[in-house]
């Protein structure tokens, strides 16, 4: 769909350090539109993206440190939309730049934990609900939050991001023989969120009568990661793997040698790292939240349990152990549900369709008022 004769240009404020900000800027850049990036470090050196000041304060004074910075930037590179992925602090320093059209992303806590944080952080939630010309949520119930929060409902496009076709190529090739040990992984950021310590309190409670029955493998990196250790030496486990963060490859072959995937998070969108496990022929065995609801059926294509409960979490490993024939169905399935509704290239279709539509909506309302 053309608009212009010369390549779009896409203002994006997002975290230069979070890989779906990279996969979002990349996207856009494969698609010939040109791209400035702006980011709080750290920032990653080949990532494109332009630092933004800090204080070393608290990032609500380097939001507003930077609102002239931006807004004389945007004035320089006259983008024909600006783009803010996560609400509070990317999605509020673009509204306080003024500039439009704006399309702000939601990816979960943002508009699930922020807002009842205390009533100025809800406040800020819904004046960026309020003044952002679109809205996208990778979840169904992340739209209905954003809808409780003021959102016009009309303004809002569901996709969740996604996984590039290589997840399925693993998922395709694989084959579960039954064979033991089987490797289970989680693979979520290592900050309280997430609460990886169930995973290690679940892997202990196994170990003590099926210690040669599992492989268990922490990925990923974040504050809690020294108390991580520290907590897994004290239960006994000092055979757990912590790999750190991983490179692409590094995390396709990670994920293509585990049987089970565990996500222990207490809140969530859509998560792109339980879609790759899915991808990847892992069987995910997932907290009982709203949004894991809208990709898995429990005792079907995965399985669920109660956060915060390692009990329940070692039972649920046991189970999905215990059924080699189950474990390829889910791998089936789950292969199906992904090619269906979470391939990144048609889904970043739908985002940027979206845009477009936005970027012509808002040029001819300029048009129509004379400016």
């Amino acid at each position: 769909m053309a608009i212009i004769e010369r390549p779009l240009k896409i203002l994006i404020l997002a975290e230069a350090s979070v890989v779906h900000s990279r996969r979002w800027a990349d996207h856009f850049r494969f698609r010939g539109w040109t791209v400035r990036w702006l980011s709080f470090p750290p920032i990653p050196a080949d990532s494109g993206a332009q630092r933004l000041s800090i204080s070393h304060l608290r990032r609500v004074f380097d939001i507003v440190l930077n609102v002239r910075r931006v807004r004389r930037i945007a004035a320089e590179f006259k983008p024909d939309i600006v783009s803010a992925l996560f609400l509070p602090d990317y999605g509020w320093l673009a509204t306080l730049v003024g500039c439009h059209p704006l399309a702000v992303s939601a990816w979960g806590s943002d508009v699930l934990i922020a807002p009842h944080r205390s009533r100025w952080h809800r406040k800020r939630i819904e004046s960026v609900l309020r003044d952002a010309d679109w809205l996208f949520a990778d979840a169904e119930m992340l739209g209905v939050a954003m809808r409780e929060l003021g959102a016009d409902p009309d303004h809002i496009t569901i996709s969740p991001l996604g996984v590039e076709d290589s997840w399925l190529d693993i998922g395709r090739s694989r084959t579960d023989t039954g064979d033991r040990p089987l490797n289970v992984l989680t693979c979520r950021r290592l900050e309280p969120l997430y609460r990886v310590d169930t995973f290690l309190h679940a892997a202990a409670r196994l170990a003590k009568e099926h210690s040669s029955d599992f492989e268990f493998v922490v990925v990923g990196d974040g504050s809690q990661r020294p108390r991580l250790i520290q907590l897994a030496q004290s239960l006994g486990m000092e055979q757990i793997k912590f790999t750190g963060l991983l490179d692409q490859p590094q995390l396709e072959s990670t994920l293509a040698a585990a049987g089970l995937y565990v996500s222990c998070s207490e809140s969530d969108g859509t998560s792109v790292s339980m879609l790759e496990a899915m991808a990847a022929g892992c069987v995910p065995i997932v907290t009982d939240l709203a949004a894991n609801h809208e990709w898995i059926q429990h005792g079907i294509n995965g399985l669920l349990f109660p956060v915060g409960d390692d009990r329940a979490l070692a039972e649920m490993i046991l189970q999905a152990a215990s059924d080699a024939s189950w474990r390829q169905d889910v791998v089936r399935r789950n292969l199906e549900i992904i090619s269906q509704r979470a391939r990144w290239r048609d889904n970043m279709a739908t985002v940027e369709r979206a845009m477009l539509n936005l970027i012509k909506a808002h040029g001819s309302s300029e048009k129509g008022q004379g400016r």
